[in-house]
């Protein structure tokens, strides 16, 4: 009996010693994996973005029921060149304001976009989201209410084109990440047609194709990236 004792003993307190110990070893993991994740993200962010502004075109079709297309393409200066496949969209709103009208959304890629991005090399975008704002000063909707809406760059509000790009570039020869921003600035030259859902003033955006920018008349871009350095000197 008293050995049995003794056994039942000694099983208790291993019982308390690893019920004790367990907390502490998952915070211990927890802590060095979120100083990891924070070390890479403190790496990658060091020092002040690269940016780059360049001239590009963007070819947007774009739907609440099926798959869309983005098409970028760089035609001078440092920027992305690349042809995205684009899930349905889901919040999408399209609001009627006098003889203006205003659209806005947020979309991402179906799966990872192959990508080159001037001066830097050939990669994958393997993060992105979309933001898109365009508010215009005019437009045309020739069947009326609740139709398609139609409308050119001269009708799009100056400085009222607001197209975002976020997310993260690796690259093909070294596996570098590469976070990203890219701002599409004004347009000269380019198109859109708006479906609304419905007659309201205020509607759920069905389906959109717009151009901005064409090859001899490309719209003003601006990327910022970020990079990690990690051989750069401390000087005395």
């Amino acid at each position: 009996m008293n050995k049995l004792t003794v056994l039942l003993a000694l099983a208790a307190v291993a019982i308390s010693i690893i019920s004790l110990t367990r907390p502490r070893i998952a915070e211990d993991i927890g802590g060095r994996v979120l100083a990891a994740g924070a070390s890479t993200w403190q790496d990658e962010r060091n020092y002040p973005p690269l940016v780059f502004t360049s001239k590009a075109t963007l070819d947007c079709s774009i739907s609440s029921t099926e798959k869309g297309r983005q098409i970028m393409k760089t035609v001078s200066g440092t920027g992305f060149s690349f042809d995205a496949a684009m899930l349905p969209i889901n919040d999408g709103k399209v609001k009627i304001n006098g003889p203006g009208m205003k659209y806005k959304f947020t979309a991402f890629p179906a799966s990872a976009v192959k990508s080159h991005l001037a001066g830097i090399g050939d990669g994958i975008i393997t993060e992105m989201k979309a933001e898109v704002e365009v508010d215009t000063k005019k437009f045309q909707q020739p069947a009326g209410p609740g139709t398609a809406i139609q409308f050119s760059a001269r009708d799009i509000s100056s400085d009222a084109a607001y197209v975002e790009f976020t997310g993260v570039f690796v690259r093909e020869s070294d596996q570098k990440r590469f976070p990203f921003r890219v701002v599409f600035g004004s347009v000269p030259e380019g198109s859109g047609r708006v479906v609304p859902a419905n007659k309201e003033p205020e509607a759920p955006l069905m389906s959109k194709a717009v151009v901005l920018g064409r090859p001899a008349a490309p719209a003003s871009v601006t990327t910022a990236l970020y990079e990690a350095e990690d051989d750069v000197r401390k000087l005395p």
